[in-house]
């Protein structure tokens, strides 16, 4: 029983993993493409309306989408309540936006993302791994073809565009998912702390990931901001593998199985891929994009973060299963403050070489944190 069990995990990790890879790969190579068509100014306003559209679909969320994962492998139904509720709030938030920056793209964004996450979210938490698989490479081919159409119909504001509207064939499941679960807003009562605590963590972790390119792009030039954002594009191809595991252990953790090797050996990958990163990365930009000369300087500081980051989020995923979402929250928030500070002053001080420090600093004091917390926990029950 245990073998077949074993087994059963390694072929959903092989179904999360083949999506992950093809799919992560499809939109990685993309981005890097983009960045040579249109050029490092364009490319960094590009990613700083990414980040505006990324805040506002966190914001319209109603706990985060990790929560109606943890929520639906453990078989409450909330799904419907979730949905109405995050959905109505994204259109909210794509209306103000559109009035805010005259950019129907950013709220087509917002609509589509928050569609995307939270079927996503559903289908992650019924262990539907072949399905998850078989939609999210369907959707980063639809990107792809979506995003090239309407960048050369009406330019750059068209990738956002295609982007948005490539999330839109989850809009099945999302109605699936009403049509199956009745709105029930007192059960929404009864988990309203873990959701609010969700809502936190969601946000808290979009900012994380979003602050610098807010930050950079005022205050350094979009330049400057399409060097940072094609480094941070490497990153975000080294990070295929643990974001895989993550997406196998959060329902796992959640239904009480055991992840503890699986995670060891995520963390022991994640210093080759830092090492890839550092000395095989630069070599090939170099080669593929000489205009981005900057990003040079910034990929092998920049690659480091791949190790606390892996490291934190199998730690997040295992908090978020015990439902102690609180505790990230926590960390997100110090996590945040250190980058701003470290953007404001590394940044002035070195330069764009400091934008990379501080980016860094920030992840591994986010690792630090939570193994710091984790292990307090792990006293608590002995």
């Amino acid at each position: 029983m245990k073998f077949i069990s074993s087994f059963g995990g390694l072929k959903n990790i092989g179904f999360i993993g083949l999506a992950n890879v093809l799919g992560s790969a499809i939109s990685a190579f993309f981005w890097i493409y983009l960045a040579a068509l249109l050029g490092a100014e364009n490319y960094g306003e590009l990613s700083y309306y990414i980040s505006i559209a990324g805040v506002a679909t966190s914001i319209s969320f109603i706990g985060g989408p990790m929560a109606i994962t943890v929520l639906v492998a453990k078989k409450i139904r909330i799904e419907s309540t979730i949905y109405m509720i995050s959905i109505s709030a994204s259109i909210i938030s794509s209306i103000i936006l559109y009035f805010a920056f005259a950019n129907i793209g950013i709220s087509i964004y917002i609509i589509g993302a928050v569609i995307y996450n939270l079927s996503v979210s559903e289908l992650l938490g019924r262990k539907f791994y072949k399905k998850y698989s078989i939609y999210f490479i369907l959707q980063k081919l639809l990107f792809v073809v979506l995003a090239l159409f309407f960048y050369y119909l009406i330019g750059s504001e068209g990738v956002l565009l295609g982007i948005g509207l490539s999330f839109l064939i989850f809009t099945k499941q999302i109605h699936r998912g009403i049509k199956d679960t009745k709105l029930d807003f007192q059960l929404l009562k009864t988990k309203w702390k873990f959701l609010t605590n969700n809502f936190l963590l969601d946000l808290s972790y979009v900012l994380d990931r979003q602050i610098d390119k807010l930050l950079i792009g005022p205050l350094f030039g979009f330049t400057i901001l399409g060097n940072y954002y094609l480094a941070i594009q490497v990153l975000n191809m080294l990070a295929i593998v643990p974001e895989i595991i993550t997406k196998y252990t959060l329902p796992e953790d959640s239904s009480g199985s055991n992840t503890t090797k699986i995670k060891l050996l995520t963390v022991c990958f994640s210093v080759i891929l830092a090492l890839m990163g550092i000395f095989i990365a630069p070599q090939i930009l170099h080669i593929l994009f000489p205009e981005y000369s900057e990003s040079l300087e910034l990929i092998p500081i920049i690659s480091l973060s791949i190790i606390p980051t892996t490291i934190s989020t199998l730690y997040s995923a295992q908090f978020l299963a015990n439902e102690k979402s609180g505790i990230i929250v926590i960390t997100s928030v110090i996590s945040i403050i250190i980058l701003i500070s470290g953007i404001l002053s590394l940044g002035t001080i070195f330069g764009v070489v400091g934008l990379a420090y501080a980016l860094v600093i920030s992840d591994s004091a986010r690792a630090l944190i939570l193994f710091i917390f984790n292990f307090n926990e792990r006293k608590k029950s002995f």
